[in-house]
């Protein structure tokens, strides 16, 4: 890719600036709204590649996935495997989702290997609302209401949600609520200003493994975040300030851990003769009762540009960042990216370097089983990646991408004598594999999404396969609409067998299951319907925790 770009260079091929960037997934509200879905968890896995939990996300294979909310990160710093807090993100406050497959850490810095999950909600606007409510089996229990208004050159916004249920295992049930504002302020067409406020808040039990329950377990979480975007010509800025909290009590073992965190960032952004500049600094703090208290410095400054090539249709995107740090190596991280479009042809190829660092948790926590790390240092990455995409009618389009993700220093939970251990630096780990998918409209009415993912991860020190990644998913969606307010989906997705130890000693058996949902739609209301696992399929996920059997809601939504 950099000898065809040096090429060009010597041949003195003309420029001009392009102002996409590629390699990006974008999902619009019309987007949203076409696919039925009713949570962020529920529209990310409808996209190849991506696996998204309740409480995690993964893009081809890995779990070093940076996500923003209004440019605030929600990755829980607390956690040892940077949990993303999705109870802050309500689906019908969302403007549009960006998602960097291997990319992204250029403008978005570290904690990115796998990629970057960017969601912009909606400004206010108007005089819209959105009331919704739902109930299913294992007393499940919803309600939400959003609301926006402006009166020029003000809006205001606000949005509201819980969640109960009682979960299909003992010490199951959920308890989640959530709350945020929105205010904007737009003087003129050059300057804007919108400050965001969330809070989140869970309770909730811990049922553990099969093996080993844990019927009175607990946790308890709550978060809250607060972003002021203001745009001043051609300067955009970022102030985020985040808090983190959470306590775990088992009374069975004496386990009380409290941890809490604080964050403050700032993101200034400019783009100056078309280039893209940006810095931002940030200083987080960590305490908690088996915690002394901790506090870190970083800071990012990144460039980037864009060329076309105006006598061929390619596109270079080169750009690098330089992240400082108080506790680590400063680092230094390129990424160059080509792309070539053409009427109903696209390749696009990256080669992305970058770092994950690792958290509060991992570093310092205490308990009877984990020792602390201070030592611990950063894992080092390496993304390529190349993509076809034909869109030769109207009616067909598919892609294929070969993706390699290299992982030095990979931060692991290593068990030592007496059963205490703690999180090192050790190893190599490789993630390979493609991605496959096809969207073929067979008529007004059907419509077909087959996708398929292999995956070969591994751990190049000891030629295992690493735990709680299956080698192959297959999935095959298909919509029919037999009246134009009436949408009926099958979601069926395969998963292969995946080991459930690092020494490959343990495995978890394949599983396919199918998801039924309906939405009809009369004027401003829709009622809707959706049943998982509709075969009641008796499954394990990769880690050993027994999947949800047979799960179903119905409810409605209504647009004010």
């Amino acid at each position: 890719m950099v000898f065809l770009a040096l090429i060009l260079v010597i041949m003195d091929v003309p420029l001009v600036w392009a102002e996409e960037e590629t390699g990006r997934i974008v999902i619009t509200t019309e987007g949203i709204k076409e696919m039925n879905v009713r949570t962020v968890v529920e529209l990310l896995n409808r996209i190849p590649g991506v696996d998204a939990g309740e409480n995690t996300v993964s893009l081809r294979g890995s779990r070093m996935v940076k996500v923003l909310l209004d440019g605030r990160p929600i990755n829980d710093p607390l956690s040892g495997h940077r949990a993303i807090r999705w109870n802050l993100v309500s689906i019908n406050d969302i403007e549009r989702i960006e998602i960097y497959k291997g990319s992204g850490s250029g403008a978005f810095g570290d904690d990115s290997s796998g990629g970057v999950i960017i969601i912009k909600t909606k400004r206010p606007e108007g005089g819209k609302g959105n009331i919704e409510a739902f109930g299913g089996n294992f007393n499940t229990k919803s309600c939400s209401i959003n609301y926006r208004r402006n009166i020029e050159p003000f809006g205001v916004g606000f949005s509201a949600g819980w969640y109960k249920k009682s979960g299909y295992r003992d010490n199951g049930d959920k308890d989640k609520r959530r709350a945020g504002t929105k205010i904007s302020y737009s003087p003129s067409k050059e300057h804007s200003f919108d400050l965001s406020l969330d809070f989140a808040s869970e309770d909730s039990g811990r049922p553990g493994l099969p093996a080993y329950p844990t019927p009175r377990s607990r946790f308890e979480s709550e978060t809250f975040g607060s972003s002021l975007i203001s745009r001043i010509r051609s300067l955009k800025s970022g102030t985020h300030f985040s808090r983190f909290r959470r306590e775990s009590r088992n009374p069975d073992s004496g386990l009380e851990t409290i941890l809490k965190s604080w964050s403050f960032m700032e993101d200034l952004k400019r783009k100056f003769r078309g280039i893209s500049t940006g810095i931002n600094f940030e200083i987080a703090e960590v305490s908690g009762n088996k915690v002394s208290t901790k506090q870190e410095k970083k800071c990012g400054i990144y460039l980037a540009k864009d060329h076309h090539f105006k006598a061929l249709p390619l596109t270079l995107s080169g750009g690098a960042r330089c992240n400082l740090y108080s506790e680590f190596r400063n680092i230094f991280n390129p990424e160059i990216k080509l792309s070539f479009d053409r009427d109903d042809f696209t390749i696009q190829t990256a080669v992305v370097k970058t770092n994950n660092t690792p958290t509060f948790l991992q570093r310092y926590y205490e308990s009877s089983t984990t020792s602390p790390n201070p030592d611990l240092g950063t894992e080092k990455a390496m993304n390529y990646s190349i993509t076809f995409s034909y869109h030769p009618i109207k009616q067909i389009e598919g892609s294929i991408t070969l993706f390699y993700n290299r992982i030095k220093d990979r931060i692991t939970y290593a068990r030592g004598e007496g059963g205490i251990g703690k999180y090192e630096n050790f190893g190599k780990v490789t993630l390979k594999g493609t991605e496959i998918s096809c969207k073929w409209k067979l008529c007004d009415s059907i419509e077909m999404k087959p996708s398929y993912v292999y995956l070969s991860a591994k751990d190049n020190e000891t030629g295992n396969r690493i735990p709680c990644k299956p080698e192959h998913k297959v999935r095959f969606d298909i919509r029919y609409k037999p009246l134009a307010d009436l949408t009926l989906d099958l979601n069926t997705k395969y998963v292969s067998k995946q080991y459930s130890r690092s020494d490959n000693k343990e495995s978890v058996s394949g599983y396919f299951i199918a998801d039924l949902r309906a939405d009809y739609y009369c004027n401003r209301i829709r009622l809707f319907m959706k049943i998982e696992n509709l075969f009641d399929k008796d499954y394990l996920y990769g880690d050993g925790y027994p999947a949800p059997p047979l799960t179903w809601w119905t409810g409605l939504s209504c647009e004010f």
